[in-house]
Protein backbone atom coordinates (compact mmCIF):
# COMPACT_ATOMS: atom_id res chain seq x y z
CA UNK A 1 0.00 0.00 0.00
CA UNK A 2 2.73 2.00 0.64
CA UNK A 3 4.29 1.24 -2.28
CA UNK A 4 1.07 2.16 -4.47
CA UNK A 5 0.77 5.67 -2.43
CA UNK A 6 3.99 6.49 -3.12
CA UNK A 7 4.33 5.87 -6.79
CA UNK A 8 0.90 7.78 -6.96
CA UNK A 9 2.25 10.58 -5.53
CA UNK A 10 5.75 10.81 -7.39
CA UNK A 11 3.33 10.36 -10.58
CA UNK A 12 0.56 12.99 -9.50
CA UNK A 13 3.58 15.92 -8.73
CA UNK A 14 5.28 15.65 -12.06
CA UNK A 15 1.94 15.60 -13.86
CA UNK A 16 0.34 18.55 -11.86
CA UNK A 17 3.82 20.21 -12.58
CA UNK A 18 2.91 19.61 -15.97
CA UNK A 19 -0.18 20.83 -15.96
CA UNK A 20 0.36 24.31 -14.02
CA UNK A 21 3.20 24.97 -16.98
CA UNK A 22 0.06 24.40 -19.54
CA UNK A 23 -2.17 26.52 -18.35
CA UNK A 24 0.58 29.43 -17.60
CA UNK A 25 1.59 28.67 -20.89
CA UNK A 26 -2.35 29.32 -22.38
CA UNK A 27 -3.29 31.81 -19.98
CA UNK A 28 -0.15 34.14 -19.47
CA UNK A 29 1.46 33.27 -22.84
CA UNK A 30 -1.33 32.88 -25.58
CA UNK A 31 1.23 33.19 -28.38
CA UNK A 32 1.66 30.43 -30.89
CA UNK A 33 5.19 30.13 -29.66
CA UNK A 34 3.70 29.60 -26.14
CA UNK A 35 1.06 26.74 -27.37
CA UNK A 36 3.80 25.08 -29.58
CA UNK A 37 6.05 24.68 -26.65
CA UNK A 38 2.87 23.58 -24.52
CA UNK A 39 2.58 20.72 -27.65
CA UNK A 40 6.27 19.65 -27.56
CA UNK A 41 6.10 19.75 -23.60
CA UNK A 42 2.23 17.66 -23.78
CA UNK A 43 3.83 15.08 -25.83
CA UNK A 44 7.39 14.83 -23.56
CA UNK A 45 5.25 14.72 -20.84
CA UNK A 46 3.40 11.64 -22.18
CA UNK A 47 6.49 9.72 -22.75
CA UNK A 48 7.22 10.56 -19.09
CA UNK A 49 3.97 9.54 -18.23
CA UNK A 50 4.74 6.01 -19.64
CA UNK A 51 7.62 5.40 -18.95
CA UNK A 52 7.16 5.97 -14.88
CA UNK A 53 4.26 3.51 -15.09
CA UNK A 54 6.38 0.89 -16.77
CA UNK A 55 9.02 2.37 -14.27
CA UNK A 56 6.89 2.08 -11.14
CA UNK A 57 5.39 -1.42 -12.20
CA UNK A 58 8.51 -2.93 -12.76
CA UNK A 59 9.64 -2.18 -9.22
CA UNK A 60 6.52 -3.09 -8.10
CA UNK A 61 6.41 -6.73 -9.83
CA UNK A 62 9.96 -7.65 -8.79
CA UNK A 63 9.67 -6.49 -5.08
CA UNK A 64 6.70 -9.02 -5.55
CA UNK A 65 8.69 -11.53 -6.86
CA UNK A 66 11.14 -11.63 -4.41
CA UNK A 67 9.07 -11.87 -1.29
CA UNK A 68 7.64 -15.05 -2.17
CA UNK A 69 8.21 -18.32 -1.60
CA UNK A 70 7.59 -21.64 -3.28
CA UNK A 71 6.21 -20.59 -7.23
CA UNK A 72 7.24 -17.23 -8.00
CA UNK A 73 5.10 -15.26 -9.88
CA UNK A 74 3.57 -12.10 -10.72
CA UNK A 75 0.21 -12.35 -12.12
CA UNK A 76 -1.37 -9.72 -15.06
CA UNK A 77 -3.99 -8.57 -13.33
CA UNK A 78 -2.15 -7.44 -10.66
CA UNK A 79 0.21 -5.59 -12.65
CA UNK A 80 -2.87 -4.27 -14.34
CA UNK A 81 -4.63 -2.89 -11.19
CA UNK A 82 -1.33 -1.00 -9.83
CA UNK A 83 -0.73 0.89 -12.91
CA UNK A 84 -4.79 1.81 -13.10
CA UNK A 85 -4.46 2.45 -9.32
CA UNK A 86 -0.93 4.64 -9.23
CA UNK A 87 -2.70 6.34 -12.14
CA UNK A 88 -5.93 6.84 -10.89
CA UNK A 89 -4.28 8.17 -7.41
CA UNK A 90 -1.73 11.00 -9.50
CA UNK A 91 -5.58 12.26 -10.78
CA UNK A 92 -6.63 12.91 -7.19
CA UNK A 93 -3.50 15.25 -6.63
CA UNK A 94 -3.81 17.05 -10.04
CA UNK A 95 -7.71 17.47 -9.97
CA UNK A 96 -6.97 19.14 -6.49
CA UNK A 97 -4.12 21.21 -7.88
CA UNK A 98 -6.12 22.24 -11.08
CA UNK A 99 -9.18 23.20 -8.79
CA UNK A 100 -6.26 25.43 -6.55
CA UNK A 101 -5.08 26.66 -9.53
CA UNK A 102 -8.38 27.52 -11.45
CA UNK A 103 -10.53 28.29 -9.01
CA UNK A 104 -8.10 30.29 -6.12
CA UNK A 105 -5.03 31.46 -7.40
CA UNK A 106 -6.14 32.95 -10.83
CA UNK A 107 -10.37 32.72 -10.41
CA UNK A 108 -12.46 30.99 -12.24
CA UNK A 109 -14.19 34.74 -14.81
CA UNK A 110 -10.07 35.40 -14.80
CA UNK A 111 -9.35 32.02 -16.10
CA UNK A 112 -11.93 31.32 -18.82
CA UNK A 113 -11.42 35.01 -19.90
CA UNK A 114 -8.32 34.12 -20.77
CA UNK A 115 -8.72 31.05 -22.08
CA UNK A 116 -11.35 32.71 -24.61
CA UNK A 117 -8.68 35.31 -25.46
CA UNK A 118 -6.11 32.65 -26.10
CA UNK A 119 -8.60 30.68 -28.62
CA UNK A 120 -9.43 34.69 -29.97
CA UNK A 121 -5.87 34.93 -30.71
CA UNK A 122 -5.11 31.74 -32.18
CA UNK A 123 -7.78 30.96 -34.41
CA UNK A 124 -7.14 34.67 -35.90
CA UNK A 125 -3.94 34.41 -36.39
CA UNK A 126 -4.26 31.77 -39.20
CA UNK A 127 -5.65 33.69 -42.00
CA UNK A 128 -8.28 31.79 -43.57
CA UNK A 129 -9.66 30.83 -40.15
CA UNK A 130 -13.12 32.87 -40.18
CA UNK A 131 -14.93 29.31 -40.96
CA UNK A 132 -13.10 27.78 -38.22
CA UNK A 133 -13.89 31.09 -35.82
CA UNK A 134 -17.40 31.16 -36.69
CA UNK A 135 -17.78 27.09 -35.44
CA UNK A 136 -16.00 27.70 -32.27
CA UNK A 137 -18.05 31.03 -31.24
CA UNK A 138 -20.70 28.73 -30.04
CA UNK A 139 -18.19 26.50 -27.74
CA UNK A 140 -16.74 29.49 -26.49
CA UNK A 141 -19.92 31.57 -25.55
CA UNK A 142 -20.80 28.38 -23.77
CA UNK A 143 -17.50 27.79 -21.90
CA UNK A 144 -18.07 31.76 -20.63
CA UNK A 145 -21.69 30.87 -19.21
CA UNK A 146 -21.34 28.00 -17.61
CA UNK A 147 -20.89 27.61 -13.94
CA UNK A 148 -17.53 27.10 -11.83
CA UNK A 149 -16.77 23.78 -11.48
CA UNK A 150 -16.98 22.23 -7.68
CA UNK A 151 -14.30 20.70 -6.12
CA UNK A 152 -15.44 17.11 -6.07
CA UNK A 153 -16.31 17.80 -9.84
CA UNK A 154 -13.12 19.15 -10.71
CA UNK A 155 -11.27 15.86 -8.67
CA UNK A 156 -14.05 13.69 -9.84
CA UNK A 157 -12.94 14.58 -13.72
CA UNK A 158 -9.59 14.65 -13.38
CA UNK A 159 -9.47 10.74 -11.41
CA UNK A 160 -11.85 10.03 -14.23
CA UNK A 161 -9.57 11.06 -16.49
CA UNK A 162 -6.00 9.59 -15.39
CA UNK A 163 -8.12 6.17 -14.79
CA UNK A 164 -9.06 5.89 -18.53
CA UNK A 165 -5.31 6.39 -19.49
CA UNK A 166 -4.12 4.31 -16.81
CA UNK A 167 -6.28 1.44 -18.10
CA UNK A 168 -4.98 2.07 -21.88
CA UNK A 169 -1.60 1.66 -20.85
CA UNK A 170 -1.74 -0.49 -18.30
CA UNK A 171 -2.73 -3.45 -20.49
CA UNK A 172 0.44 -3.23 -22.21
CA UNK A 173 2.63 -2.19 -18.90
CA UNK A 174 1.10 -5.49 -17.49
CA UNK A 175 1.56 -8.11 -19.92
CA UNK A 176 5.62 -6.78 -20.31
CA UNK A 177 5.81 -6.57 -16.17
CA UNK A 178 4.14 -10.25 -15.73
CA UNK A 179 6.09 -13.12 -14.45
CA UNK A 180 4.75 -16.48 -15.62
CA UNK A 181 5.64 -19.24 -12.91
CA UNK A 182 8.50 -21.57 -14.33
CA UNK A 183 6.78 -24.87 -13.83
CA UNK A 184 9.93 -27.48 -14.81
CA UNK A 185 12.32 -25.10 -12.92
CA UNK A 186 14.01 -28.01 -10.37
CA UNK A 187 14.13 -25.30 -7.06
CA UNK A 188 9.82 -24.55 -7.57
CA UNK A 189 8.27 -26.67 -4.70
CA UNK A 190 4.55 -27.30 -5.64
CA UNK A 191 2.66 -27.13 -2.51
Amino acid sequence: MNTLLSKGAILGLIMLCSHIFEQCAVIYGGTMVWLSAMGFEMLAMAVVYVWLLYRFAKGFSLAVFQEQSGIKMFSYGRGFSFVVSVSALAGVIVGLGRYIMHSIVIGHKAYVEAMVKTMHSALSSNPGSAALMSSYEPILRQLQTQPEPGIFATIFSSVWSYMMWGIIVGLIVAAIVKVEPKLFDENNTAE
